[in-house]
Parts: C-alpha cells; sequence; structure tokens
C-alpha cells in the first residue's frame, strides 16, 4: 500500500458522504440571441418576479482552444422572496461604446421551475453566462431584467453595470488579433548604457514593421532621439547623443510604426545604465627585448601545465574512488508544487491533508495561499499568484464536486476561506488560459480531482491537462508530478496514466 494512503481514504470518503447528501439535479439556463422586445412585453401579468439582487461582469478568454477571443462572464444572483416562482428567463443586453460600437442581447431560461426561494445548500440560486466577444478598452454597459418583466407604469426591474475591458498589456487580451497587430505579443530585450554624451540602445525588432523611433527621456523631458529608423535586421543597435549628463532614473522608449496602428502602437521601455568600463592590461616594458621575455615565460609556463596536469590526475583518482565506494544514488531536490483549490473545496479536510500528502510522499515543497497570507498582504493577490506561478516547476489544479462543500465537520473556521479561495481559483484560471498558446507552460499543470467530479462548463479548458482521480491514480500522479526533465525517474515502473 501506498505510505500516506489513510489521508487519501478520508479524502475519499468525505467526497461520498456529500454524494449521499447532493441528492437532486440542480436548476440551470439555456441561453439563446434575443434581439427585439421579448412575447412577455405584449401581455399583463398579475404577477411579475422581482429584480436581481446582484449582477457581476468581467472578462475571460474563450473557451474554445483556436480562438483568441476575450469574452465577457456575466453572474447574476436572485432575491431570496416568494416571486421567484414566476420566473422565467433572465435577458441580458450588452452595448458597447468606443472605436466600434456594438449591441446585442440574449435570452437566459431557465430549465425548471423555482419551488424554493433558496438551493438545496441553503446559498443562493446564481447563474453566468459566457458571451458577447469585447474589443480591448471599450466601454460597456451591460443590462439585465427578469422575465415576465414589469407591467407598464410599474416600476422597472432592470439592473445594469458599466465594465471597460483592460488594455492589451492584460495577460488575457494581449493574444487577440487586435492586440497582436498593436505590437502585444513583441518583446524587444530592451538594452541601453550611457557614456559621456551618448546612449547605445540595443534591441529586438518585430516583423509587423520596420520603422522606428528611439527616445532618451527623463522626467518626461527628451534628452535625445534618433529619428526615424528604418531596420530591417532582427537586432538593432543605435547609438544616440544626449544633451545632458546621465542622472538618476532615465528611460529609453521605443515607438514603433506598424501598418495597422502607425504611430499609435504598443510602445516599450527600458532603463539607461552605465556602459561598463574596459580595462586594458598594463603594456610590458618595450624596453625589455623580446626573446629575453619570453625566456622567462615558457619555464614558467611548463611548470604550470605541469602541476595543473597532475592536480587534474589526482582529482580523476579520488572521483573515481569515491564512486566504488558510494553507490548510493543522488536524491534529486524537492520540486516547487503551486497548489491551487477550488472554492468549493474544504480547506482544513481536503486541502490541506492532500498538500501533506504532497510533502510527505512525493518530495514537494507547497505553495498555498493560506500559508503565505502577510506575503499576499504586502504584494496583493495577482502579484503574488503570478510570481509564485513563475517560481513552480508544477501547479496543481483541486477540483471538488458540491458533495465537498464544508459543513459542521469541518474545522470552524474551515468556511471563512471561499472568497478569497474562489479569487485564487479564478485567478489561476485565466493565467492558465493565458499560456494555452505554449506548450512548455502547459506541461506544467496537471488536474487533480475527488471521485468522479466533472469539470464545470466555464472551466473546460482544463480538460486538455493531465488529469488525475485519487485514489484510483495516485501512483501515476506522484509520478509524473516528479518527472520534471527526461532521467530524473529513470528508476519508476511505467508511464503515468492520465485520466
Amino acid at each position: 500500500m501506498l505510505p500516506g494512503l489513510p489521508s487519501l481514504l478520508g479524502l475519499s470518503v468525505l467526497w461520498l458522504s456529500g454524494v449521499a447528501r447532493q441528492g437532486a439535479s440542480e436548476q440551470s439556463i439555456k441561453c439563446f440571441p434575443e434581439m427585439g422586445p421579448s412575447a412577455e412585453w405584449k401581455v399583463k401579468n398579475s404577477l411579475t418576479p422581482g429584480g436581481l439582487q446582484t449582477l457581476h461582469v468581467d472578462s475571460v478568454a474563450s473557451p474554445e482552444t483556436n480562438s483568441d477571443a476575450v469574452l465577457l462572464n456575466i453572474s447574476w444572483t436572485l432575491k431570496q422572496d416568494g416571486s421567484i416562482q414566476m420566473l422565467k428567463a433572465t435577458k441580458i443586453c450588452v452595448d458597447g461604446k468606443g472605436q466600434f460600437s456594438s449591441y446585442s442581447c440574449v435570452r437566459c431560461n431557465y430549465t425548471e421551475v423555482f419551488y424554493n426561494q433558496t438551493p438545496p445548500n441553503g446559498s443562493k440560486w446564481q447563474f453566468h453566462y459566457i458571451g458577447f466577444s469585447i474589443k480591448p478598452e471599450t466601454s460597456y454597459f451591460i443590462r439585465a431584467h427578469n422575465i415576465p418583466p414589469a407591467n407598464m407604469n410599474e416600476d422597472t426591474t432592470a439592473m445594469s453595470v458599466k465594465f471597460i475591458s483592460p488594455d492589451c498589456q492584460d495577460p488575457v487580451m494581449k493574444y487577440t488579433k487586435k492586440c497582436q497587430e498593436y505590437g502585444s505579443l513583441w518583446t524587444p530585450n530592451i538594452t541601453a548604457c550611457q557614456k559621456d554624451k551618448s546612449v547605445e540602445v540595443n534591441f529586438s525588432t518585430s516583423s509587423l514593421g520596420f520603422k522606428y523611433l528611439v527616445l532618451i527621456e527623463n522626467n518626461n523631458d527628451v534628452l535625445g532621439n534618433s529619428g526615424i529608423l528604418e531596420l530591417n535586421q532582427s537586432q538593432a543597435s543605435v547609438v544616440i547623443t544626449v544633451t545632458a549628463e546621465e542622472e538618476k532614473g532615465a528611460l529609453v522608449q521605443i515607438i514603433p510604426y506598424f501598418s495597422t496602428c502607425n504611430n499609435d502602437c504598443i510602445r516599450r521601455r527600458g532603463t539607461v545604465s552605465s556602459c561598463p568600463e574596459i580595462r586594458h592590461p598594463a603594456n610590458l616594458d618595450k624596453s625589455q627585448p623580446r626573446k629575453h621575455q619570453m625566456f622567462l615565460i615558457l619555464p614558467t609556463l611548463s611548470v604550470a601545465v605541469w602541476v595543473i596536469a597532475v592536480g587534474l590526475y589526482l582529482l580523476w583518482r579520488h572521483e573515481k574512488v569515491k564512486k566504488i565506494l558510494h553507490h548510493a544514488p543522488t536524491l534529486l531536490p524537492p520540486i516547487k508544487v503551486l497548489l491551487v483549490y477550488h472554492p468549493q473545496a474544504c480547506f482544513y479536510h481536503t486541502v490541506c491533508n492532500f498538500a501533506e500528502y504532497l510533502q510527505d510522499h512525493c518530495r514537494s515543497d507547497i505553495i498555498l495561499d493560506q500559508w503565505q497570507k502577510t506575503k499576499i498582504a504586502e504584494l496583493g493577490l495577482v502579484l503574488w499568484l503570478t510570481t509564485q506561478k513563475k517560481e513552480a516547476d508544477r501547479i496543481v489544479f483541486l477540483l471538488s464536486s458540491r458533495a465537498d462543500t464544508c459543513d459542521s465537520s469541518c474545522h470552524p473556521s474551515a468556511g471563512r476561506h471561499g472568497e478569497s479561495s474562489q479569487d485564487l481559483f479564478a485567478l489561476a484560471f485565466n493565467l492558465f488560459c493565458s499560456d494555452l498558446r505554449s506548450q512548455t507552460s502547459l506541461d506544467k499543470y496537471l488536474v487533480v480531482s475527488l471521485g468522479e467530479a466533472a469539470l464545470a462548463e466555464d472551466h473546460s479548458a482544463l480538460s486538455i491537462c493531465p488529469r488525475y482521480q485519487l485514489m484510483k491514480d495516485a501512483n501515476p500522479f506522484c509520478r509524473n508530478l516528479l518527472a520534471i526533465s527526461p532521467g530524473d525517474l529513470a528508476h519508476a515502473s511505467g508511464p503515468a496514466h492520465p485520466q
């Protein structure tokens, strides 16, 4: 039996007990476009449902693997009152105001009648819809109302929010076609150093255009510029004369001129440093004859070569004897694992037990948000998560069904992590979506689920990752987790079999 099996058995028992409590299927929605007024506007209803309680909007990458579209993720909750029994559908309209205006609507019908004001778990009825393709840096006005709507001359129940889409620096938006044409994926690798009255700038050009303007700035003052450069090589180097000595905070700005955006393309900046000094060896005494110098150098050089040869031989002998005496294999250092858990997971019973298993039996150092609250408070959740993603060798998404929701059997404080874990899971999923085009980045992700937990529709993109079910796939999961590079696990038997 695999060490640490009792802790994993505890996770499975917790999952199975949750399945018994889950009961009947949940309420769901079916959405379709509806541009004109709904048919319910034409009749007068004796009773109508109340309005929405909350309406929230953010942006996500398109679930389609080959699509670079960024969509609106619209979520809403229903009020807890008796009028919910009259509710048939919710209509959502999005009005885009920017360089290109847009307007579209969808109608989301509820598949079941609402017999209760709350779902079986006692929370609030909550739904979400992903759609409406958006452009960067555009204002969108989202308006939603329940159907049947309020009758004429009655108070409206509609709710509206404003959403401004992120710019092309956003980790999701930068992969759209529009942003790529503006140079969002261009990495110039700028290096700049100043010596005397000039600055030498080196950078990589883009295949989108051949014209560039390089500026040297300090406190919004332009110290020098290169003029318009026409470059047809992948690497560029230019020396710019400046009007002042180097001051702290000097920057170099590169303005590209691409065909799709002219001089309104994404600009790149870098810092200006001092050029390293080139030290020249002291000149030899020319008064000394050349032959006399060689006469002194050659014997010394011969002795040095002989000493080095003897040292290398003794070192080789020492290592050979050392290998004969010590046959123990070298233990590889632990790997860093960033653990991202589903908001529904019970933190102390599920997440902590799983993290302990990874530490004790999979030779892993675990990065967990609840163990680094001080750093998150200092850096902010987004910067902390981005930094940990870069440093981690593996990123594990721990999925859980509603059956794993915390209840009285959990630790008294186990239910306090819902809001922070939901933010963490959503941010980590968006970062994962930004890595969909990079196979190297995707190789870092693994998905672990408890029992037969299914992927939610809005997280279906995770299906491209190797997925393991606990406890059935515990051995293959641990082997794949540690397989960072070829040869690291040569002693392991057989390949991993993702679910």
